[in-house]
């Protein structure tokens, strides 16, 4: 993928509406979304909306606030407490375009006190460190992070075949009509 193509896949921006829709996708419909509940995790600066454009007057949601809601929903699916992960998301944040370019083998680690973004296998000495070094023995969590980036396209990509083909409908019947 080249730098431009990253580069425009970075900069797509999302309304609260779409976030919802993918998010519900995401957790297979069995978690309650609500807009409160994203504006209550933006007001809060857990995840701000960082987009450049508005909608209805607030900005829209950026590529890397929405995988960091995915990531967020998934790790309180897990049962861990959401507001414990706001350093987690700042780090996440910074190091979301390094994830991107290779998504398939980046994993996320985490000892309870840092968190590690490693690739599975160009890290993988430092990866056994972090698992066996001088800590070892204690619990350490890891995350395929670049799995859930690759969820995520899927499930924007089906979102907006459907809304292509709605769409597609929508102008079918205008037209029948028309005629």
């Amino acid at each position: 993928m080249s730098a431009d193509v990253d580069s425009q896949l970075l900069e797509r921006e999302f309304t609260a509406k779409d976030v919802q829709a993918i998010l519900r996708s995401l957790t297979g419909g069995t978690e309650r979304i609500g807009l409160a509940l994203l504006n209550y995790y933006a007001r809060t600066n857990l995840v701000p909306c960082t987009g450049k454009t508005l909608s209805r007057g607030r900005n829209k949601y950026s590529y890397c606030d929405l995988i960091l809601l995915c990531w967020l929903f998934r790790m309180k699916r897990e049962g861990l407490p959401v507001n414990r992960f706001r350093r987690g998301i700042d780090y996440l944040r910074k190091r979301l375009p390094k994830l991107f370019k290779d998504p398939t083998d980046m994993v996320l680690l985490t000892d309870g006190r840092q968190l590690f973004t490693k690739h599975r296998i160009q890290d993988k000495g430092q990866i056994a460190e972090v698992l066996t070094g001088k800590k070892a023995g204690q619990y350490v969590w890891m995350y395929a992070i670049g799995s859930l980036i690759e969820e995520v396209e899927k499930i924007i990509a089906e979102l907006n075949a459907a809304k292509a083909e709605e769409s597609k409908q929508v102008q079918r019947q205008g037209e029948r009509q028309a005629a």
